[in-house]
């Protein structure tokens, strides 16, 4: 694999910065290899030692550099830690494995160095070395002098901290390369169903009221903790936002802000942890001062509605998070029916008064509230399609009294039943 390949896989002046680093903090020497052993960067400003550039100016003694750390690659690569050995010239060095989703990239060989000084046995060693090259070996024999030498325990710690380092810019590159195939994805999706819009036998123009209705929508089943219907719903009003926007991406920047705004209190009242949402909406406006391109602000929208639903349940009280999931399931799926809390507590097997207390403790409201709440997002779908009336729709999401259902159903929307009905038609 060569160095254009392995841009593939690294952002090379990212991978110069954090080596480089390593370098000037560690004093050490690094080259960074493909699986063939052939050097691709030498990050830092400690270029090859003279002692390894009298042997790499040597076309034999560069072949056997590459052949090297070939071999210390692939041993590398096997154990997937650093991997130490003596080179043919006599320095110790050790090579920290590249590996992304189990494709071997090469490796960092770093050391070049000695763990003890230079003996009458290295001497001789060099004579030979240099005979077998037809180097001059008094050049060789003054470059000694300039070799590092450090502990065995220094060695080790080296290698152990280029490993971790090289491990975090594996993670960073590897969540890069992800996010940016998601955003090809995600930019051919929204082409497609845009193409899909103008084809379609009932074409129309979007108008901002239908957004706000699929916003409304989509708020709603984040309250309900309604996940699946939530994300259909999302992937509705992004295209909108996306094709209304078409032209202009800080419009649709904006609008995702504040859908993203509106989210996060939607999450809240949902039962989620307040501090929590703050904290995931902070940290998405964060993220959002470095994007430029609609697709990632698309991306990371989805991203935070995923944790605004995933954290609705995370409460102060963890051993109940199972007990309220069900208690929320269940009156998702028997709203309609004329229930009650014992009915509910019956069904997990606790009694009313306990459940009570979780409702109070960890949602902020009675079970009562938050049927009726489930209720009236239910009816307010219902009320959209004309085929029900009104008082079909009361005896749908469980109210048995009309003008009951139409009290409650003010309280909380803020017209009667009836008026919101016909503001829709």
């Amino acid at each position: 694999m060569n160095r254009s390949s392995l841009d593939g896989f690294f952002d090379p002046s990212y991978l110069e910065n954090i080596l480089g680093n390593f370098t000037q903090a560690t004093g050490l020497r690094i080259e960074a290899v493909n699986y063939r052993g052939e050097t691709f960067s030498i990050p830092g400003s400690l270029d090859r030692s003279p002692f390894c550039q009298c042997i790499r100016n040597n076309p034999q003694g560069n072949k056997r550099c590459i052949d090297s750390y070939k071999r210390a690659t692939s041993e590398a690569v096997k154990w997937d830690e650093p991997y130490f050995f003596r080179c043919h010239a006599g320095l110790v060095i050790w090579a920290v494995p590249i590996l992304s989703k189990d494709i071997t990239l090469g490796s960092i060989i770093c050391g070049q160095v000695l763990l003890w000084k230079p003996d009458r046995f290295f001497i001789q060693e060099l004579q030979d070395i240099s005979k077998g090259l037809k180097i001059d070996p008094e050049e060789l024999n003054q470059a000694v002098p300039n070799l590092s030498i450090i502990s065995a325990d220094q060695a080790q710690a080296a290698a152990n901290l280029l490993f971790v380092v090289v491990s975090h810019i594996l993670k960073n590159n590897l969540r890069a390369l992800e996010e940016e195939k998601a955003y090809k994805v995600l930019q051919q999706q929204l082409h497609d169903q845009i193409l899909k819009r103008k084809k379609g036998p009932r074409r129309t123009d979007i108008s901002y009221e239908s957004i706000l209705k699929d916003e409304r929508r989509f708020l709603q089943y984040i309250r309900l903790g309604d996940k699946s219907r939530a994300f259909a719903t999302l992937e509705n009003l992004i295209i909108k936002i996306y094709t209304k926007s078409t032209g202009e991406p800080q419009l649709a920047k904006d609008r995702i802000v504040e859908l993203a705004a509106l989210t996060s209190r939607a999450a809240v009242e949902g039962g989620s942890d307040a501090e929590q949402a703050v904290t995931i909406l902070s940290s998405f406006y964060k993220k959002l001062e470095n994007m430029e391109r609609v697709e990632e602000i698309i991306y990371f929208i989805k991203q935070i509605v995923d944790e605004f639903l995933e954290n609705i349940f995370i409460l102060a009280d963890k051993k109940h998070l199972s007990l309220v999931k069900d208690a929320r399931s269940f009156i998702l799926h028997n709203h309609a029916q004329p229930l009650t809390i014992a009915d509910a507590a019956q069904h997990l097997f606790i009694s009313p008064s306990h459940l009570s207390r979780l409702f109070r403790q960890q949602l902020d409201c009675t079970f009562n509230d938050y049927l009726t709440r489930v209720r009236v997002e239910k009816a307010v779908e219902l009320l959209k399609k004309p085929e029900f009336s009104v008082k079909d729709v009361a005896l749908a999401v469980g109210f048995q009294n009309q003008s009951h259902f139409a009290k409650v159903f003010r309280k909380y929307i803020g017209v009667t039943p009836l008026v919101y009905r016909n503001s829709l038609f």
